[in-house]
């Protein structure tokens, strides 16, 4: 008879419990990744942008002189 009081289900709510931990980590480094993906991104097209304009102002400035 199990005296716990538990009624058999303490050792799978542990278990679930440990489960939902590892899950809740997990999802909080894919957070974090993909906040470092954004901001690689982001860096990634403002240089994009930057060179692009470097480029429109050189050409500009070859058709004008």
């Amino acid at each position: 008879m199990d005296t716990t009081g538990c009624g058999g289900h303490c050792a799978f709510e542990r278990a679930a419990e440990v489960e939902f931990r590892a899950l809740s980590e997990s999802v909080r480094e894919v957070k974090e990744r993909m906040t470092r993906l954004e901001s690689a991104l982001a860096r990634g097209t403002a240089l994009l942008v930057a060179n692009l304009a470097g480029m429109v102002i050189t050409l500009a400035g070859q058709l004008i002189g």
